[in-house]
């Protein structure tokens, strides 16, 4: 696993959203009325879960509806994995980033450094570094793994043509950002509300750490 340092987001913001999913990421600001903040202002404050807590978390049921893992390729970043869906081919490969995708929808997958103590704090940060509450719209929770909370927030400043979604996880002294994109003008048709959540549900699933 990565310890906590330096960041990444620079790498995020700019190569890797032009070479795979054009997330286009705009300067951050905007960050005073979002509800997350509100909850978490005191969050980069707040002591680390102690080792009973953060080892070992419960299963819990995967939102919005469980889904059995995706079966592709294995994509492995430090710390982690998930799989790609069988339909998916490589698409990009910068080490720590990973991209993957088809006609559809694509996903990225990579670790992010950081020095945050809690989920919320770890989502605090990487909105305000990427544009602010009012262009990464706070979305309901998800769960990764089975067992892994997950914040989800959808970029409104991308092509209008994508729709962008990212997911991070905070374990121990590591974290990890799942992008998962949708075109709107996929190929053979794009998907609809049932397909996108399917597409979501299997990557996330297939989330597992190196100690899982």
């Amino acid at each position: 696993m990565l310890a906590r340092g330096t960041r990444l987001r620079p790498l995020v913001a700019a190569g890797l959203a032009v070479a795979v999913l054009a997330s286009g990421c705009g300067s951050s600001g905007d960050g005073a009325d979002d509800p997350a903040d509100a909850a978490s202002g005191a969050a980069s404050g707040s002591p680390s879960p102690s080792p009973s807590e953060s080892e070992s978390p419960e299963p819990i049921e995967g939102l919005p509806t469980s889904y059995p893992p995706a079966d592709g390729p294995r994509i492995k970043v430090p710390g982690a994995s998930i799989h790609a869906l069988s339909t998916y081919r490589h698409v990009t490969d910068y080490g720590v980033l990973q991209g993957w995708g088809d006609g559809q929808s694509s996903v990225t997958f990579l670790p992010d450094v950081n020095v945050a103590t809690s989920l919320e704090a770890f989502e605090r940060d990487w909105v305000q570094d990427s544009g602010g509450p009012k262009k990464q719209v706070a979305q309901e929770e998800a769960v990764a793994g089975g067992k892994y909370r997950a914040w989800h927030r959808l970029d409104t400043t991308s092509d209008p043509v994508q729709e962008i979604h990212t997911y991070g996880i905070l374990f121990l002294d590591s974290a990890w950002l799942i992008r998962i994109t949708f075109e709107k003008r996929g190929f053979p048709e794009p998907l609809d509300e049932e397909g996108q959540q399917e597409v979501i549900g299997r990557l996330l699933a297939s989330f597992k750490t190196d100690l899982d």
